[in-house]
């Protein structure tokens, strides 16, 4: 039996913030054995400048609008180096037509006049299970993108009862092993779907996963261990977070292969209640930057002002 959709995240914000406040963290990787990947830090991040740089933005979780996710879209409009948004999913409060051309309309009113790629979240399909109107909006996924050197992969694990489907695997293998721009030197590839998991201590804490979407997920993990990617974005746990997905262990689950993930879920939605102070609010976007194969991941945060109790 599974716990209901709240306990769920309770328990992963909980474990996330145990890991994000445990100083011995770099030792436990180490002692695991996960190698050490240049992963995109999201504070302060490093940067070196090579021939090709492709800067874009992240979001995530703002359910519809709010005056934070205003902040941010106008944060993003007002930076001249981003050159596309990725959002991350959870755009609306249930998805639909009517909520998605309303999202439409304040990306107008505020400006927001630069590509959006999206991924679906669990919010997004509420009313919208085909995902008609989210492709309508978004177009059809799985999708991936060349922009210079970046091979952007867009993918849809919204539904916890499904995770990622047979077709969408079968697609991402082929996409992955196939990509012209991929074959480039300095090629660099991101992920993006909505829903983390496999991150540490999930099976301590537990995870937002079903038997279903697990064995979706072996099969994903497998697809990138035969073929290494750069970078994951995840949204959907309404903060920041960094940590190193295994793709691959050997025959005593030592880890061999890692990728980097950063869970990026502040776009407005408060932290729930329950979670006591555990983890703080932390609205924000993020300013990728990738330079040559390179990664720098700068966090933003929301100026809105704060809400206070009445």
């Amino acid at each position: 039996m599974y716990a209901t959709e709240t306990m769920r995240k309770v328990y992963l914000i909980v474990a996330l913030a145990l890991i994000g406040g445990l100083s011995g963290l770099v030792l436990w990787y180490q002692h695991v054995g996960a190698p050490n990947p240049t992963i995109a830090k999201l504070i302060p991040g490093t940067t070196v400048r090579n021939e090709q740089t492709v800067t874009f933005a992240v979001i995530s979780d703002n359910e519809g609008d709010n005056p934070d996710y205003r902040d941010l879209i106008k944060q993003i409009v007002a930076d001249k180096d981003v050159q596309f948004l990725l959002h991350l999913g959870d755009a609306t409060n249930r998805g639909g037509n009517t909520e998605l051309k309303a999202l439409q309309t304040l990306h107008s009113e505020l400006g927001l006049i630069i590509p959006v790629y999206a991924v679906p979240g669990n919010h997004d399909i509420k009313d919208d299970a085909n995902r008609l109107a989210f492709q309508n909006a978004f177009g059809k996924l799985p999708r991936s993108i060349d922009i210079q050197n970046l091979h952007l992969v867009l993918l849809d694990n919204a539904d916890r009862k499904v995770g990622f489907t047979s077709s969408e695997l079968d697609w991402l293998k082929k996409d992955l092993a196939d990509s012209p721009s991929r074959r480039l030197a300095d090629s660099v590839t991101i992920l993006a779907y909505h829903r983390p998991f496999a991150y540490p201590l999930a099976e301590l804490f537990g995870d937002d996963e079903t038997r279903t979407s697990r064995k979706t997920n072996d099969r994903f993990l497998a697809i990138l261990a035969q073929n290494p990617v750069q970078q994951v974005f995840t949204g959907h746990i309404h903060t920041a977070f960094d940590f190193a997905m295994v793709t691959q262990s050997d025959a005593t689950n030592r880890a061999v292969q890692t990728v980097p993930v950063t869970i990026s879920g502040g776009g407005g939605q408060p932290i729930q209640s329950a979670f006591g102070g555990l983890v703080k609010e932390n609205f924000h976007w993020l300013k990728v930057t990738v330079t040559g194969q390179e990664i720098q991941t700068e966090l933003k945060p929301s100026r809105a002002p704060a809400e206070t109790d009445a």
